[in-house]
C-alpha cells in the first residue's frame, strides 16, 4: 500500500478533489502534518544545505589543493598527493571539498528552522496498481505537489 499526498494552493480544488476520490470509491483525508520532515509533499529540509554546502566546500577544496601545488600553503605528509599534476589535484580538491561541504551542508540544513507546511494538503491510500491513476486525479484539481510514500508492503 501507497499513501498519495497532494498540496493545494486553494481551499476549492482540495475540495474538488476530495470529491473526486470519494466519486472513484477511495477514502479521502486530510492530513495533518505533526512532522515537517515527513511531509512528502514538502522539499526536504536537508536539501537547503546541500547544495551551497557542496558548492562552497568545493571551490575551498579546490583553491587549497591549488594552493598547495603552487606551494602558497605547506601541509606536512600530504607530500604523495603532491606529486599529480594541477588540474588533478584542483578536481580532487574540489571533489573532496563537496563531499565533507555537502555532509556538512546537510546537517545544517536539517538544523535549521522549518517552515509551516503551506496550502491544504489531500491524502489517500492505494495499492501499488492504483497509484498513477490517483496522482492524475490530483492532478487535474492542480495540485502545486503529489507524492506518495510506501506504507506497507505485501508478500504473497
Amino acid at each position: 500500500m501507497r499513501r498519495v499526498v497532494a498540496r493545494y494552493d486553494d481551499e476549492g480544488d482540495a475540495a474538488d478533489a476530495e470529491a473526486d476520490l470519494r466519486q472513484a470509491g477511495l477514502d479521502p483525508e486530510r492530513p495533518d502534518i505533526e512532522n515537517p520532515f515527513f511531509d512528502p509533499s514538502a522539499r526536504p529540509p536537508e536539501a537547503r544545505g546541500l547544495l551551497w554546502g557542496g558548492l562552497v566546500g568545493g571551490v575551498v577544496g579546490a583553491a587549497i589543493l591549488l594552493a598547495m601545488a603552487v606551494d602558497v600553503l605547506w601541509v606536512p605528509r600530504l607530500s604523495p598527493i603532491m606529486s599529480a599534476g594541477r588540474l588533478a589535484l584542483v578536481t580532487f580538491g574540489f571533489g573532496l571539498g563537496a563531499a565533507v561541504g555537502g555532509f556538512v551542508g546537510g546537517i545544517w540544513g536539517t538544523l535549521g528552522e522549518l517552515s509551516d507546511p503551506e496550502g491544504p494538503r489531500v491524502a489517500v491510500r492505494v495499492s501499488d496498481a492504483e497509484v498513477g491513476d490517483v496522482k492524475e486525479r490530483l492532478r487535474t484539481h492542480d495540485a502545486v505537489v503529489v507524492d506518495d510514500g510506501a506504507t506497507s508492503y505485501e508478500t504473497r
